[in-house]
């Protein structure tokens, strides 16, 4: 009986010991959608301006982000992410040059498919094969961990740019905050209240993607106001501009979305309940295609669409830079990876969702 006493007890001590080593309190999920590796780990993509676009050396993006090494390129481009991020705090997989793959699971290749098995751990093929505003069936990891941290509809929030996240991360639309799309955003803030109504007399060239800037705004708005412990932010200008085959408007849109990622990280690092407590990953829902043709495409014509990229920043993660010579990574990882950083199992959720990342 003592003997099972004593065990008893090591086991105790032993969970609370990899309690206390854990940092983890708060995660967050940055999305940008179908954002290229191409640009990511290269940075402005030269060879392909110049067979898009005539008199490709005299243009203004060109004398801004153009260099003769792509490591000064990709810093010109996101010098926040690579100089302080990647640098100092976190690790990116997904360079495949540096062996290094991240791959969807899903065959679709396009948004609906791919945020649902980011968000849910899982896809599902022969149900969610379109990009309609469909409620989807599968409940994600927000929701499972809202339920295991007790937390209230603000202190779990989803803000994107496009409309149909509404229905994609979660199957209860009254479990927590979700604003997506052109929709109003109703806070105690003045400056957020103004920005809401703003975001009408500012139309994008979309019907349901709404300009980034407002989605960021809104988002650090509940940040500031709510200081919730699970949050996805969701940037969707990046495909758009693509989709229109605006090589200038979607790496200007990356340029900007740096500069996000350094707004957020300066509020992380100045607020208690953040600073050396919250873990991130930033990821996409697809790639594109690799060439003048279909650069701004995917789905299942375009294979290159399934190769993707995750960055992690989080206090409990030691590994810096990129990511070489590794195992490869999957999109369905990301929601167990998110709950292990705060000390849950998915599995209990999902047993066929993705198991969590080892780093």
């Amino acid at each position: 009986m003592r003997k099972l006493s004593l065990l008893f007890l090591l086991i105790v001590l032993f969970c609370l010991n990899i309690s206390a080593q854990r940092k983890t309190e708060n995660v967050i999920l940055i999305t940008l959608d179908g954002a290229r590796l191409q640009e990511i780990f290269g940075g402005f993509d030269v060879e392909l301006y110049k067979k898009i676009q005539k008199d490709a050396d005299k243009q203004e993006l060109y004398k801004k982000y153009w260099s003769d090494s792509n490591e000064v390129e990709r810093e010109k481009l996101m010098p926040f992410f690579w100089q302080v991020l990647m640098k100092n705090h976190g690790s990116i997989a997904g360079n495949r040059l540096l062996k290094s793959e991240v791959k969807t699971t899903n065959n679709h290749l396009f948004s609906y498919p791919g945020y649902s098995e980011i968000v849910t751990g899982e896809a599902h093929d022969d149900i969610i094969d379109s990009n309609k505003r469909i409620q989807n069936k599968f409940p994600s990891f927000l929701q499972f961990l809202q339920k295991k941290m007790n937390l209230n509809s603000n202190q779990v929030a989803s803000f994107a740019s496009w409309n149909v996240m509404n229905e994609i991360v979660t199957t209860d639309t009254n479990a927590f905050l979700v604003n997506a799309g052109y929709e109003e955003y109703r806070t105690k803030d003045a400056e957020a209240q103004r920005l809401s109504a703003q975001q009408f007399e500012t139309p994008t060239p979309w019907d349901s993607v709404r300009h980034d800037y407002y989605t960021f705004r809104f988002a650090m708005s509940h940040l500031k106001t709510y200081h919730p412990r699970v949050l996805h932010i969701g940037l969707g200008e990046t495909d758009d501009w693509a989709h229109d085959e605006r090589y200038d408007l979607y790496i200007n849109a990356l340029h900007r979305t740096d500069q996000y990622f350094k707004e957020l990280w300066q509020f992380l690092e100045s607020d208690k309940q953040y600073k050396g407590k919250t873990s991130i990953i930033i990821t996409v829902d697809h790639g594109r295609g690799n060439n003048e043709k279909d650069w701004g495409g995917h789905g299942k014509d375009v294979p290159e669409a399934r190769y993707i990229w995750m960055a992690f920043i989080s206090p409990d993660v030691k590994l810096r830079g990129e990511w070489k010579d590794a195992k490869t990574l999957y999109q369905n990882q990301i929601a167990a990876t998110l709950c292990k950083f705060l000390g849950f199992d998915y599995a209990e959720q999902n047993p066929k969702a993705g198991k969590p990342i080892n780093f």
